[in-house]
């Protein structure tokens, strides 16, 4: 062991190697943010029996029994290439992929779905801002909206849906939560978030489906920049 480091991310490090560690990864809010102690170590790496060696100061580190390494030189390392969106806080290796907003997408028997077709601001109840988003009992289109089904052709063109749910205020103490969103694929019933009271992502598997549907309900529950994958 070589150097005791304070480390406040684990994103930058994996990303870009470096040395400053300045923000700790988190799963979903700020009260998620802890701070650990690990120890710098020289670990040798090997690409189908050819030695590799990172650039000076990109060494991994063992924490807790788990060898954290340079996200970006082995995969580079394993001939794929590495995107960062700091935007989404995503990491993509290999191909990026195409993301279609769902206010683009035709409903089944209509030109636009009556819901997802005006798109908003939303903040939620953690102060995040979210555009591209909807409300449950917000007014959107022709009036306020409550519980809301739609379908759509899907014919095994998306790999994947993505979205947040969240409270757009601050639930009560005690409460049980706050509306929920049901998705089947083919009419299997493939997610159901039970009810809302935290912001949590919803990321499911689409591939090979030929039609997709969505039910949602409940009232000031956040569907936020929902997606479809390709």
């Amino acid at each position: 062991m070589k150097k005791l480091l304070i480390v406040t991310s684990y994103l930058v490090f994996f990303i870009l190697g470096g040395l400053t560690f300045t923000y700790l990864s988190t799963t979903e809010a700020a009260s998620n943010m802890k701070k650990i102690s690990v120890f710098q170590d020289t670990i040798n790496y090997y690409v189908d029996k050819v030695g590799k060696k990172p650039q000076e100061g990109q060494s991994g580190f063992i924490y807790e029994g788990t060898t954290y390494v340079p996200l970006r030189f082995i995969a580079e390392s394993l001939g794929e290439k590495v995107t960062w969106d700091g935007k989404s806080k995503s990491v993509y290796i290999g191909d990026v992929p195409k993301f279609i907003s769902l206010k683009d997408v035709k409903p089944i028997g209509s030109d636009e779905d009556h819901f997802f077709h005006y798109p908003s601001s939303i903040v939620i109840s953690t102060g995040e801002k979210f555009e591209q988003s909807y409300q449950l009992g917000g007014y959107h289109g022709g009036g306020a909206v409550q519980d809301h089904t739609v379908e759509y052709l899907a014919n095994g063109n998306y790999k994947g849906f993505e979205t947040y749910l969240a409270p757009v205020k601050k639930l009560a103490a005690g409460s049980f939560g706050i509306g929920s969103m049901k998705i089947y694929a083919d009419n299997k019933l493939i997610y159901n978030s039970g009810s809302i009271k935290d912001k949590v992502k919803v990321n499911v598997n689409l591939e090979g489906a030929s039609k997709v549907k969505f039910e949602i309900e409940g009232s000031g529950l956040g569907i936020l920049d929902p997606k479809f994958i390709q």
